[in-house]
């Protein structure tokens, strides 16, 4: 007898809720890319100190190679420029990450909203059935209390 609670905006929350998991995923691919460039760095910042470690173990000796010293301050050149490149691109990649972590808290915010709205409504439901539930009960004392009045003989 009691009917089953029925959200019409259902199909809109489960889009909103693929909405939010799509951003997830997209914040969650950008969170990957930016640890990929900062593990990049730290390489690039790690083959900095190599190189400028065996340039002074060439220079202690008294004998110095000329060409390895000018290679070996090419390396560092190129590895400078990788350097900046890198932090350029880590700027880039952070900047999108800030735009779609706002992008996912106002999916997540419109998600919640028709959840807030499906919680009211599933309430005023439950309060609408005890409602008809209490006033089938009233009514069946009722006739019940009719009924058994009509079964007993008057004193009369």
């Amino acid at each position: 007898m009691t009917r089953r609670f029925v959200f019409r905006f259902e199909t809109m929350l489960r889009l909103r809720r693929q909405r939010e998991d799509e951003r997830k995923r997209v914040v969650a691919e950008r969170l990957r890319q930016i640890a990929r460039l900062e593990d990049r760095l730290a390489s690039l910042h790690r083959q900095l100190r190599e190189e400028a470690e065996a340039i002074r173990a060439a220079q202690q000796p008294g004998r110095m190679d000329m060409q390895m010293a000018v290679r070996h301050r090419g390396w560092i050149g190129h590895l400078h420029r990788a350097v900046l490149e890198a932090q350029g691109q880590l700027r880039g990649l952070e900047a999108r990450l800030a735009q779609e972590r706002a992008a996912l808290a106002e999916a997540a915010r419109m998600r919640r909203v028709l959840e807030k709205l499906r919680d009211r409504r599933r309430e005023q439901f439950m309060q609408e059935q005890e409602r008809i539930e209490t006033r089938a009960a009233d009514d069946l004392n009722t006739v019940r209390y009719v009924f058994e009045e009509l079964q007993e003989p008057s004193p009369t």
